[in-house]
């Protein structure tokens, strides 16, 4: 005999009718685990544009708890009306709560507010002075006095983390100030204007995050304080991040307008001798065309290295000249034929190099040098070979046809001569 099994019982249930297991309305579980500070944030969100008398009579209904987070609603956008009604009310709430100078603290670092949140946290301070300094040194409590008495607190706090043989880092936490805080990316900055090579040299990683982590215009503040300071030679890895973010005010003039005129020529000049170097270092031992082409480094407004790095581009205020690496022509053009024919294939080359920078997996697409070679295009004449005595062949060439200055020494005195330190330097 065949059985065959029919679930008779399980239809049945679920035919029946029965009540939802879930009511109408569920809880919002994530209600209760709210932080205190986001639900206030919310709150408060919906009284900025109030009356302050509603922002006053809210503030009455909170715990003591919700009032000791008040401070961290306060923005410097917040309108007129509504910044005097906080103030007032957490200046109320400074006399009797001593905590509230410890939240003062982080608020000032966080908005970088140096007048009314600051004119409350030296209240917060002077109210609670025993209470507070029961808890410090001596001597932190004396330097905790200077600086809210200061004039430039900014300026303070750099100068006291300059000045400290315990390290920036390790000063300014006991100020209580952190990475963290907006407030510390402006005291580093000053730190940089009083900064010294060798500070530079000790805190290059500090330098780097902080650097990555800036908006643009406090990149380039950061760059010409490192560039007057600093042998760049010395301090390579950093010049190589600020070429790597800015380039050169040749080729992003809008990324240096906060930079002073010496320094964004001195940084150009150095970063064009360093890829020159770079490019002929495979030639031969003594690099015998860098030594050639490093004396008119002074006149040079740009360099790009090309096709697999065997091709230098190197652009003059007149001309534009094509080097090689190994056997090869040199190739000159009048910078607005190259400009014309040439330019719009290297554009677009540096402008993939700068999307594609942090995606190795990308390759960018380079221009072959067979793509700029045309002797029809260059100057009559300009196109010289490595050939004997071709040093000399091409010193004459360039005085005749183009004018040019070519003696060494001559053209050398337009650098400073402390300018970069040793290029052996590693």
């Amino acid at each position: 005999m065949k059985y065959e099994y029919e679930p008779v019982l399980l239809k049945r249930w679920l035919r029946e009718v029965r009540p939802p297991l879930l009511g109408k309305t569920m809880e919002n579980s994530n209600e209760k685990y709210r932080g205190v500070l986001e639900r206030l944030s919310d709150q408060f969100a919906g009284l900025v544009d109030a009356p302050a008398s509603a922002f006053e009579q809210w503030v009455k209904q909170l715990s003591r708890r919700e009032k000791l987070l008040l401070p961290n609603l306060y923005k410097k956008e917040l309108p007129e009306e509504m910044k005097k009604a906080m103030i007032d009310v957490i200046q109320q709430h400074v006399r009797h709560e001593r905590r509230l100078f410890r939240v003062l603290v982080d608020v000032v670092y966080e908005t970088c507010d140096l007048d009314e949140i600051w004119k409350l946290l030296r209240y917060a301070y002077a109210s609670h002075i025993e209470k507070i300094e029961k808890r410090m040194e001596k001597e932190k409590s004396e330097k905790w006095r200077r600086y809210l008495s200061s004039k430039d607190p900014i300026v303070y706090l750099a100068t006291t983390a300059y000045e400290s043989e315990k390290g920036i880092l390790e000063e300014l936490e006991t100020f209580y100030l952190t990475k963290n805080f907006p407030l510390f990316k402006l005291v580093l900055m000053e730190i940089f204007q009083l900064a010294d090579e060798s500070f530079f040299l000790k805190e290059q990683e500090l330098y780097r995050d902080m650097f990555v982590s800036s908006t643009n215009e406090q990149q380039q503040k950061m760059a010409n304080a490192l560039i007057k300071k600093c042998k760049l030679n010395h301090v390579k890895p950093l010049g190589r991040l600020i070429f790597e973010k800015l380039q050169t005010y040749h080729r992003k003039p809008m990324l240096w307008r906060y930079v002073g005129e010496k320094e964004k020529r001195r940084f150009a000049q150095w970063i064009m001798k360093l890829e020159m170097k770079d490019f002929f270092g495979g030639v031969n031992k003594n690099h015998e065309r860098f030594q050639y082409w490093e004396k008119f480094i002074p006149n040079l407004e740009d360099v790009v290295v090309t096709d697999e790095r065997t091709t230098l581009i190197m652009y003059f205020r007149d001309v534009v000249i094509m080097e090689v690496l190994g056997t090869g022509a040199v190739y000159i053009y009048r910078a607005d034929v190259f400009q014309r024919h040439f330019q719009p294939k290297i554009d677009r080359m540096l402008a993939e190099r700068e999307r594609f920078a942090n995606k190795t997996w990308r390759k960018v697409r380079e221009v072959k040098r067979t793509e700029l070679m045309d002797r029809d295009l260059t100057i009559p004449g300009g196109w010289l070979r490595h050939n004997g005595g071709w040093q000399w062949k091409f010193d004459e060439w360039l005085r005749r046809e183009l004018g040019w200055e070519v003696r060494r020494d001559v053209l050398l005195q337009k650098e400073t001569e402390n300018d970069e330190g040793s290029f052996d330097a590693e």
